[in-house]
């Protein structure tokens, strides 16, 4: 199994960074970020005609922007993973109170949340966790697919969070997750530096698991170089089946377009470049 991914279900992020709008949008600033977003989309079709990948390639996306989108993926029978979240919350909340009808409306590949859960936050993490278990069970019994995007942000000042305190958390927090009977089929799961760490982290996946969830890695907005040594490091594991990168792709060249640097041609002509560029390095990184 291998799954590449080009995320762009990014709401709050997406209208600041590339439109400085502050929301709630007008009619004009909601057609402009929609239309943003058929870019990026047309851009995955670009890859996606010519790939050898089709099996693997998918779009994480929203309904708020891109339920258009949405329908034509599905109807090429393309990976589709869809947004449950409410965007920008530090608790994670449902973008619907009724979120099975949400779901079942588009009946997406794989249902999907991003949710900030450091183990300190003992009060938040309870509310948290009492509403993945919802959407847990619910994916569960729908057989519809569960993609859990964890994100580990310090409780406090830390010197040298990323490399040595947030691995160790990771593991605590995916722990925790699961002890509460949370069971995704997919961890989006930010990157580990070192070998190490990663092993700790798909112990905490695996462990005591009939079927032991796969792992992809987000590009965090990081820069190329920066991506690419992560998924270096990750490659090594078999659990890991590839990875969702989304702003490092195409948050330069729709900054470009919008600043009339570039044609529309152009932009989604880099934007297939780089999402290419990142599926031909984990497939060479695969043989090595």
């Amino acid at each position: 199994m291998k799954m590449y991914i080009l995320p762009f279900d990014h709401r709050a992020t997406f209208v600041k960074e590339i439109f400085g709008y502050i929301e709630p949008l007008s009619k004009k600033q909601h057609s402009d970020v929609s239309g943003y977003k058929k870019i990026i989309w047309d851009a995955f079709l670009k890859v996606y005609r010519k790939s050898r990948n089709k099996k693997a390639l998918g779009i994480l996306i929203d309904e708020e922007f891109s339920s258009e989108i949405f329908w034509k993926a599905k109807k090429l029978g393309i990976i589709t993973l869809l947004a449950a979240e409410k965007s920008g919350q530090k608790v994670f909340d449902f973008e619907y109170s009724d979120f099975g009808k949400y779901i079942l409306k588009f009946h997406p590949d794989y249902s999907k949340v991003l949710v900030r859960y450091n183990p300190a936050n003992k009060k938040e993490n309870k509310i948290q966790l009492s509403r993945l278990k919802k959407l847990n069970d619910f994916c569960r019994n729908k057989k519809i697919g569960f993609l859990f995007e964890l994100l580990v942000p310090p409780a406090g000042k830390a010197k040298n969070y990323d490399m040595k305190i947030r691995p160790e958390l990771t593991a605590k927090a995916i722990k925790e997750i699961r002890r509460f009977g949370i069971e995704p089929d997919i961890w989006k799961l930010e990157a580990m530096p070192d070998k190490k760490h990663w092993e700790k982290i798909i112990e905490a996946v695996k462990s005591g698991n009939k079927k032991p969830a796969k792992i992809i890695v987000l590009g965090r907005a990081g820069t190329k170089k920066q991506v690419k040594s992560w998924l270096k490091i990750a490659s090594k594991f078999d659990e890991v089946i590839g990875f969702a990168v989304g702003r490092t792709i195409f948050l330069s060249p729709l900054q470009q377009y919008r600043n009339k640097k570039i044609t529309r041609n152009q932009t989604v002509g880099r934007i297939a470049k780089e999402f290419e560029e990142f599926i031909g390095y984990w497939e060479g990184l695969r043989r090595v």
